[in-house]
């Protein structure tokens, strides 16, 4: 028996520091991380390859519906996490549920040595919209440089609000305010008289 076969009440699950480091772990949800910890839950050491475990049974160990459990599993296939070693057979002589590998271990079905396919996982680049979605059209700008209207405008200073009322002079309001003569003139002399007082 391998001194890696785990039983009773010895069994734990161990994460890697790199597995939890890796940018595939960051990108799963919380479901979809319970879903591989259900997995791992099920690899004693000597059946990596032969770890079953269906939508329907995860769903019932999760707590969820049966398409939630068959995404987080598809996520988990997706971004390298595990691979399915022998699909599912429902009929009337075999119920054989999905067996699953853990690519971070070797294989104990073929040997075969670790993948560890997630490391290699990267996430898609946003796109960025196209420069002609955010700038006006060079058409337009000669349109507005030989004086005919463009059809578009694009503003790339503040607007300035246009008004065909003309303001009073600060010196207007002053006297209104104050309760002086509208007459400017009277209003000049009578402040010489002051000063000059």
């Amino acid at each position: 028996m391998s001194k890696y076969k785990r039983k009773g009440k010895s069994k734990f699950i161990m994460i890697e520091a790199y597995v939890k480091r890796s940018a595939a772990w960051k990108a799963l949800t919380p479901i979809e991380r319970c879903a591989y910890l259900e997995l791992k839950w099920r690899y004693d050491g000597m059946n990596n390859g032969y770890i079953g475990l269906g939508c329907r049974e995860l769903s019932d160990e999760l707590n969820m519906g049966r398409d939630t459990a068959k995404r987080a599993l598809n996520k988990l296939l997706e971004v390298g996490f595990i691979n399915k070693q022998k699909p599912s057979a429902f009929s009337l002589k075999n119920r054989a549920v999905t067996e699953w590998r853990l690519t971070e271990y070797r294989c104990d079905v073929t040997g075969e040595l670790p993948t560890k396919t997630f490391m290699r996982w990267e996430p898609k680049k946003k796109q960025q919209a196209h420069p002609s979605d955010t700038q006006a059209h060079p058409s337009y700008c000669d349109q507005e440089k030989k004086g005919r209207k463009a059809p578009y405008r694009s503003t790339h200073a503040p607007v300035r609000a246009i008004s065909l009322v003309s303001q009073a002079h600060p010196s207007d309001t002053y006297r209104y305010t104050i309760g002086g003569s509208a007459d400017c003139s009277l209003d000049t002399q009578d402040h010489i008289a002051e000063v000059g007082n």
